[in-house]
């Protein structure tokens, strides 16, 4: 049973507080009561699906993000006929503002979801390794594709800043589990100058941005600081040196996730408890961090999850 007192403390307030790396009362736990979030219609579907920049996609499994077996752009000769799909045909109907308002009723953070953002829609239209060797081979034409991406994000971005969402989450895997899927020159070049391009509006209105990347991206971290995001999600533990990542985001940015969700799969509940302890010990001096697992926790046994939340809300009220 989740403490009462945490039930106090795990609000909106206290979260917005560690997102602006203010005193917060304590650690947030990222359990499904601090933050929900929204997303065009239209934008991404869990399931097999074409979406309208012409991406097809297969759900190998209910619930589970579908893999892009579909590139549009995979040759590149075909970009002077490709038809740009259209930002303001993304929905948002009666029954989403319905939904809207009442998570604005709630005390929790409202986010903002734009799914798929600058990396990883140009993977999705090209295919991967396309899009890669692109930035070496073909780098103007790759720079009219991320131009003309940037352009629709802009408007997607401005239309869920109009909802009154408290903040904005783009997701945009760069790296693998040993490093980058680009150079830090190469994402410098063509990614940095589309972030900013991206985020400018967000920061003039005072907007917060999360911004989500799996895989090992430290040698980046630096540039995402500059470019003023809010949060970075979830630095996964596998990929990323720990005490590494808390040294580069201390005071600088939020961070959401450091909890090594590998284990509540895999291990007993002891380990997790274990690992549960560590992030704390780790993450929570200094402020600035939401609990959370560095990856959903699908096919994790049922008692390594209670004890998750358990050793979670337990960690957090020890803190206070």
């Amino acid at each position: 049973m989740k403490p009462d007192l945490l039930t106090n403390t795990n609000t909106r307030t206290n979260t917005l507080a560690a997102l602006r790396l203010d005193p917060a009362a304590r650690v947030p736990v990222f359990d499904g009561t601090v933050w929900e979030a929204v997303q065009l219609g239209g934008n991404f579907k869990y399931e097999s699906w074409t979406d309208h920049w012409g991406t097809v996609w297969q759900a190998e499994l209910p619930g589970m993000v579908p893999t892009d077996v579909g590139h549009p752009l995979a040759d590149l000769d075909r970009l002077a006929d490709y038809p740009w799909p259209d930002p303001w045909a993304l929905t948002w109907t009666a029954a989403d503002q319905q939904h809207l308002d009442r998570l604005k009723q709630r005390d929790i953070v409202v986010g903002g979801a734009h799914i798929k953002f600058v990396c990883e829609r140009l993977c999705c239209l090209m295919g991967m390794d396309n899009f890669l060797m692109a930035l070496v081979e073909d780098p103007d034409r790759v720079q009219v594709v991320i131009d003309r991406v940037v352009d629709y994000n802009i408007v997607c971005l401005r239309r869920l800043m109009d909802l009154g969402v408290d903040i904005l989450h783009v997701s945009e895997d760069l790296g693998s589990t040993n490093d980058l899927l680009l150079s830090p020159e190469l994402f410098r070049r063509f990614l940095v100058p589309a972030y900013a391009r991206c985020f400018a509006e967000a920061q003039q209105r005072g907007v917060m941005i999360d911004f989500h990347s799996d895989g090992a991206i430290l040698r980046i971290v630096p540039d995402l600081i500059a470019l003023g995001i809010t949060c970075l999600n979830p630095l996964e533990v596998t990929a990323n040196d720990q005490p590494r990542a808390r040294e580069l985001t201390l005071g600088k940015i939020a961070v959401l996730g450091g909890i090594n969700s590998k284990i509540v799969q895999t291990g007993t509940p002891a380990d997790v408890r274990r690992e549960v302890e560590r992030a704390f010990a780790l993450w929570a001096p200094g402020g600035g961090w939401i609990a959370a697992p560095d990856q959903v926790l699908t096919g994790a046994p049922p008692e390594n999850i209670r004890t998750f939340w358990a050793a979670c809300w337990e960690e957090a009220e020890r803190g206070a």
